[in-house]
């Protein structure tokens, strides 16, 4: 299968591109190139037949719009694409919708919600075109209307819009291509460390068996699902 992963300088990205490598798929891994990450390297060097490394930055129209022409360039079409970009900023985990920076959500929405429109937009073209791909957007049980704490605000919502902007977006290409908004789980990584329950690459290969069809999905019609394929409440 021809993979494209987005946020593979560490993390769950990382691990996705790992184990799609290892199961002998190939894989566009999609770095930010201002966040050097020698893992990924030594990836590509384990796996120079499998893995290629492709700047990507979700916020710059110009920048997906590249990397969606060499993804087609490489595979012809893409199997399944998973993005795992997102920020968390400081000043979020520490403050509240009352008084942190409003840059901050700014720049949440332009990375979380705007940079998740902008993948779909680009990349639903190169997308196989009998109907049978996959485009898993990692957003967070954060993004829940229904989840009504008041920790990490900006986050929370960036990612509420990116859920139904995944929503709108699944209700206008129809069946052209599989969509779902992901929670990947409470991981042990840079990001979610403070609320940790599973390390990156428990779902990460959780992922890998719903992207090649091993595990089913469970969809309430929302296409809002867990890693583990299981439906969750916008």
């Amino acid at each position: 299968m021809n993979i494209v992963v987005i946020g593979a300088n560490r993390g769950l990205g990382y691990y996705l591109a790992k184990v799609f490598a290892e199961n002998n798929h190939q894989v566009i891994a999609g770095v930010f190139s201002k966040d050097s990450s020698p893992e990924v390297n030594d990836l590509q060097s384990s796996y120079p037949q499998n893995v290629h490394l492709i700047p990507m930055d979700v916020s710059s129209e110009e920048s997906i719009q590249a990397a969606a022409q060499a993804a087609q360039q490489l595979f012809g079409q893409v199997d399944v694409l998973i993005n795992v970009a997102g920020v968390l900023l400081p000043g979020d985990r520490e403050g509240t919708i009352v008084d942190t920076d409003l840059r901050e959500l700014r720049l949440s929405l332009e990375v979380n919600t705007v940079g998740t429109v902008i993948v779909m937009q680009r990349f639903l073209p190169v997308m196989r075109g009998d109907g049978g791909g996959m485009m898993i957007m990692v957003t967070s049980e954060a993004g829940s209307v229904t989840n009504n704490g008041s920790v990490y605000p900006y986050y929370s919502v960036s990612k509420a819009a990116a859920n139904k902007a995944v929503f709108v977006f699944r209700a206008t290409v129809g069946d052209q291509c599989a969509i779902y908004a992901m929670h990947p789980g409470r991981m042990n990584t840079e990001m979610g460390r403070t609320y940790a329950q599973i390390e990156p690459y428990e779902s990460a290969e959780s992922i890998y068996r719903i992207a090649i069809g091993e595990k089913p999905i469970q969809d309430n019609g929302t296409g809002f699902i867990n890693y583990k394929g299981e439906p969750m409440e916008l």
